[in-house]
């Protein structure tokens, strides 16, 4: 990441180490927020996505992106909506870096080609 703010690990936000502790109380044992099945489902599934940004659009009346900047976007919304229950314009909060870097290689982007790897 390109700070030490943005360089968060998903055990140090409360509300993905939240996330974590109730699945893990039902007896899996995972450590990062990107290995919950959840995240996958809520973050990663195209059609999910679509789904959110036909919603998204109709809200804020945002114009159609290129396909994989928009999946990102999205992607990021719906990880906040999942992890902290709510999301709006004015809603920032920083993602941890584990999830950031999950989506950017699920969605890449040549402004994000060198990150991929990491």
């Amino acid at each position: 990441m390109h700070t030490e703010r943005e360089s968060v690990c998903c055990r140090d936000v409360e509300q993905t180490n939240f996330k974590l502790d109730v699945f893990n109380e039902e007896g899996h044992d995972i450590e990062c927020i990107t290995d919950h099945p959840g995240f996958g489902t809520v973050c990663l599934d195209r059609y999910v996505l679509e789904t959110a940004y036909y919603q998204y659009r109709q809200q804020y009346g945002v114009p159609q992106q290129e396909d994989n900047e928009q999946q990102r976007y999205v992607a990021y919304r719906q990880f906040v909506r999942w992890c902290w229950g709510y999301l709006g314009r004015e809603v920032r909060v920083v993602l941890p870096s584990c999830a950031v870097q999950r989506i950017r290689a699920q969605f890449p982007s040549q402004q994000y080609e060198g990150f991929q790897d990491l």
